[in-house]
């Protein structure tokens, strides 16, 4: 066969490889597999990222290291690589969003969720060391609604329920009991929350205003209530969190750009809580965690607890507070650092001020 003959061939074996290597590398990287991608995500001591303005602050010794995972669609190159790594899992779309919800969708959610999440460390640690601090009481964010109710496509996770048949609802419990006791039909006003505004706002490393973010008026959708046997009572079939926003002398800044969700509350509650105590709360050690806290003090249950410890341990930490409802979660962690479930604020507190300098 001649050179010229050689080359021919050559040429079409390239021509071939290549007509196959692209639609290949397109399926590996680009076709949806139904999964997202969960790993380790940022951590980092949430003191450095705080300004405290209006009253007196103290220098820590320690750290009080936020954790979080990252979160990204997977393909069919992250599915293959997941089952030999050990710092990413497979997640269902389905089972972590649920059937309505999209990745946009959850963004803006948790986009909120961050900014009431400041709104209430800032409240518990506030009165915790016995400075002003005002709650207004705004409605109940929408979470998500239930298959088959009554609510079902016509409200969506991230509207505000602002008022209940021309009355003020202050949040979810009330709204719960206004509906139950409400007539065949129940008119609830909707506020809609500036998601430009919101999103401009954190990518800026700003704190909104969650009473600002619902400048843009209401509207009223008509729900006929349904018996709910779980909660022996009528409802519509919505999950909520109390909407609100706080009025103090001391002015408190996060910067957290690259956090969304819930889940920093309590560490931001302790990181903030250290610098208006004269005590030092981490005794000079660095102490990692997570979890959700409400205003009455409760921290509740988090997603993503193996990957945020993973985390922690990358940045030295030698304690981790977690959520006591998350326990199940723990089932196969192994880590050097010291685990410590808490059930509230003041059980976290009280572990920090147990502790020998």
């Amino acid at each position: 066969m001649t050179g010229k003959g050689k080359n021919g061939i050559r040429r079409l074996w390239a021509e071939l490889v290549l007509a196959f290597a692209i639609p290949l590398f397109f399926l590996l990287t680009s076709v949806p597999t139904g999964f997202v991608l969960e790993g380790p995500g940022p951590s980092f001591d949430l003191q450095a990222e705080l300004t405290v303005e209006g009253t007196e602050t103290h220098v820590p010794r320690g750290e009080f290291l936020l954790t979080s995972v990252s979160l990204r669609e997977s393909n069919l190159v992250y599915q293959l690589l997941s089952s030999v790594r050990r710092d990413n899992l497979l997640i269902e779309v389905r089972r972590f969003l649920g059937e309505e919800l999209d990745l946009q969708a959850q963004d803006r959610v948790d986009g909120i969720l961050t900014v009431l999440s400041q709104e209430t460390a800032a409240v518990l640690a506030l009165r915790r060391a016995g400075l002003e601090v005002e709650v207004k009481e705004l409605g109940a964010l929408v979470l998500g609604v239930a298959e088959g109710s009554p609510a079902q496509g016509k409200l969506g996770p991230g509207q505000v329920i602002v008022s209940v048949d021309g009355v003020p609802v202050k949040g979810g419990a009330e709204l719960g009991e206004r509906i139950a006791s409400s007539g065949e039909e129940v008119i609830l006003g909707i506020g809609e929350v500036d998601w430009e505004a919101l999103e401009s706002s954190l990518q800026r490393g700003e704190n909104p205003d969650p009473e600002e973010l619902l400048a843009g008026g209401t509207r009223e959708i008509a729900l006929y209530p349904a018996w709910d046997p779980e909660l022996g009572r009528k409802a519509v079939g919505v999950y909520t969190r109390d909407y609100f926003t706080h009025r103090s002398p001391v002015r408190i800044t996060w910067r957290m750009e690259s956090v969304r969700g819930p889940s920093a509350g309590l560490m931001m509650t302790l990181s903030l809580l250290n610098l208006l105590l004269p005590e030092d709360l981490t005794r000079g050690m660095k102490v990692a965690g997570t979890g959700e806290v409400f205003l009455d003090g409760r921290v509740g249950a988090i997603g993503g607890l193996p990957m945020k410890i993973r985390a922690a341990e990358r940045q030295g930490a030698e304690v981790f507070l977690y959520p006591r409802d998350n326990q199940d979660d723990l089932a196969g962690v192994d880590t050097r650092m010291r685990l410590v479930p808490v059930g509230s604020l003041e059980e976290a507190l009280a572990f920090l001020s147990s502790q020998e300098e």
